[in-house]
């Protein structure tokens, strides 16, 4: 009975409360940009969510929200994993997305990946 509990305590819904790993990996000091405007003010946040009808599916979300009075465009790269067939595959992939002032924007939804993988991700931003 004991190694039943054990197993059923790790099935990936209820793992999913242990947080994995997740990285921003922007850089901090975004540099000005040529034409002397200042840099684009704007913060990320990424999170692992379950989805669907009876919530067993994992959907890795990531979010941009604006801090400055200009509208920005942002460019969000992605590097994570998921297991296909018990083999580990990588997933890599890049987004654009416009934010507007003082808004949040949800750059996208992925499904599928192995949140005790982790993941990985880099928002660059500038005014338009």
């Amino acid at each position: 009975m004991r190694y039943l509990l054990i197993f059923l305590s790790c099935l990936p819904v209820a793992c999913l409360a242990d947080e994995p790993p997740i990285k921003d990996v922007s850089s901090s000091q975004a540099p000005a940009a040529t034409d002397a405007k200042p840099a684009a003010q704007f913060t990320t946040d990424a999170k692992w969510e379950t989805a669907g009808y009876n919530n067993d599916e994992i959907v890795y979300t990531i979010l941009v929200t604006s801090h400055d009075s200009r509208i920005i465009r942002c460019t969000t790269s992605l590097q994570g994993s998921y297991y296909e067939n018990g083999q580990k595959q990588t997933v890599s992939d890049r987004q654009s997305s416009t934010v507007l002032p003082d808004q949040q924007v949800q750059v996208g939804n992925w499904m599928g990946m192995d949140p005790q993988s982790g993941a990985t991700y880099s928002v660059q931003c500038h005014a338009i």
